[in-house]
């Protein structure tokens, strides 16, 4: 019954409907195809990076749907630094992709094409989260015409949590799509990897920031918005290829070199609460993994288990590649051993990047006090103050990095309550799961880790106004919802 429930592809298709549509996609993918030429011919190179963009979104409309549409928004929502300018908005590739993929479902829907997917409680408290926005945002902000458009931006950054939601709906999707991203992920820490390696024999800039507190020395964040995100989202897929690497599933090597190549380039992000979180994540996830052989301990004959020595072999593995990255990361960037050691508290003290973040979060803790229940509206802290940059590039517009204040400070208590239960909700169904321990399950593991990562990180530097936040809480609620109907199939 439940494969009935799911199984859109079983459902007769509506021709008229599909002819209409295929029309409709092909003048979509005919029209991006001039933008693509038209900018090629006419703007500077700068713009060659949103080429790549907006070819992501062509082949989002022309390969078979829904399969070009999720390949579409896990890449764009990896290139958030590319964008392009119109009027005050920034327009990114995910937003493109987000919205060509929302209207082509929504006219799949009403053609009769897709059977809608029930909202369940985790999208009502999303929903009622991200309307909470656009209330305070229209009726406290300072400036509501700009905390409005931040509001519309926070919702197309969200939007591919319910686009997987809807377009997801098998265990064969799910792990289909899963791959995809783990392969998203460690090409994006390749190219990291590649734009560090550029800058120091060529002495490019694409994708390296130079920290003037540091020295100038070199962080990357490849195509993502800053060096601090990059390597959050490298120590999110590290633990990720971790978890699958220590599952036993199949292509081990392809997991531990996608271990490795995250672990390289979330150390040469100078990320430290990535580094942090690599520490104690990646911790747990060895102890997950080793509680869950403890129980075949010990064989018939007194002897340790066949599965116990092959998990302490991948263990004594994992070591050695983390020994390995680390020597490379320390021979290839200078001062990463000066970096390293400031993660001692005196030394962190003494940062002038964690004396700056402290100032913000003070000054955000004073609007709190004065708006508690419904906060300034989305982003309005920028509005408000100003703030130095990390670079070399001077004074701008303050961010707050710190991902639980940020929310209070725009949505109040009621924004910051559903957010927290949204959370708490989907962790508590993951973590249930998880105690099951079925190899099945293996991919809500991973992202569940995943998730702990971010959750961290964010409270240093914030990125859940990306899209790449949301294409994973998006395959995490997805994936505890076909494992739970798994579940509930298996013991009827």
């Amino acid at each position: 019954m439940a494969d009935q429930l799911n199984a859109d592809s079983l459902i007769e298709p509506n021709h008229l409907g599909s002819g209409v549509l295929g029309r409709l996609e092909k003048i979509a993918a005919g029209s991006l195809a001039i933008l693509i030429i038209y900018l090629a011919a006419t703007e500077s190179l700068a713009w060659v990076p949103f080429f790549f963009g907006v070819l992501v979104g062509l082949v989002a409309l022309l390969v078979r749907w829904p399969h070009g549409a999720l390949l579409g928004l896990l890449a764009a929502a990896s290139i958030p630094r590319w964008f392009f300018q119109v009027s005050s908005w920034n327009a990114k590739p995910e937003h493109i992709v987000a919205a060509a993929c929302v209207g082509v479902l929504l006219f799949r829907i009403f053609a009769n094409l897709h059977i809608w997917q029930r909202l369940e409680k985790l999208d009502i408290l999303l929903l009622a989260f991200l309307a909470a926005n656009y209330f305070s945002s229209y009726m406290f902000s300072p400036n509501p015409a700009s905390t409005l458009r931040w509001s519309l931006l926070q919702t197309l950054a969200a939007s591919p949590y319910f686009l997987i939601r809807q377009l997801v709906t098998t265990k064969a999707q799910f792990d289909r799509v899963m791959n995809w991203w783990l392969w998203v992920g460690a090409l994006e820490a390749s190219f990291g990897i590649l734009c560090y390696l550029s800058h120091l024999f060529f002495g490019t800039d694409v994708g390296v920031t130079l920290f003037f507190y540091l020295g100038f020395i070199p962080g990357i964040y490849g195509s993502l918005w800053e060096p601090n995100i990059f390597g959050s989202y490298c120590t999110c897929f590290a633990v990720m290829f971790l978890f699958y690497y220590l599952a036993g599933e199949r292509k081990n090597a392809w997991y531990m070199w996608g271990f490795a190549l995250s672990t390289v380039g979330l150390l040469l992000s100078l990320a430290r609460q990535a580094w942090v979180c690599l520490i104690f994540v990646a911790g747990a996830v060895v102890l997950y993994s080793l509680r869950g052989t403890k129980p075949d301990r010990m064989a018939a004959n007194g002897k340790e288990s066949l599965t116990n020595k092959i998990q302490w072999k991948r263990l004594a593995f994992i070591g050695t590649g983390i020994l390995i990255a680390l020597v490379i990361a320390l021979a290839a960037m200078r001062d990463l051993s000066g970096r390293l050691a400031t993660l001692s508290v005196s030394m962190a003290a003494d940062d002038p990047t964690v004396v700056r973040r402290a100032g913000l979060i003070a000054l955000a803790i004073d609007d709190i006090h004065q708006h508690p229940m419904v906060g300034l509206g989305t982003s309005s802290f920028q509005l408000l103050y100003l703030g130095d940059d990390d670079s070399y590039q001077g004074v701008g517009q303050a961010w707050l990095g710190s991902f639980f204040f940020r929310v209070m400070h725009d949505t109040g208590i009621i924004g910051t309550v559903l957010l927290g239960w949204f959370i708490v909700n989907l962790g508590r169904r993951a973590w249930r799961i998880l105690l099951k321990r079925r190899s099945a399950n293996t991919g809500v593991g991973a992202l569940l880790a995943g998730s702990v990562v971010m959750v961290i990180a964010y409270q240093l530097t914030d990125a859940s106004t990306l899209a790449f936040t949301w294409v994973h809480v998006g395959l995490l609620a997805t994936g505890v919802r076909i494992a739970e109907a798994d579940s509930t199939v298996a013991l009827n």
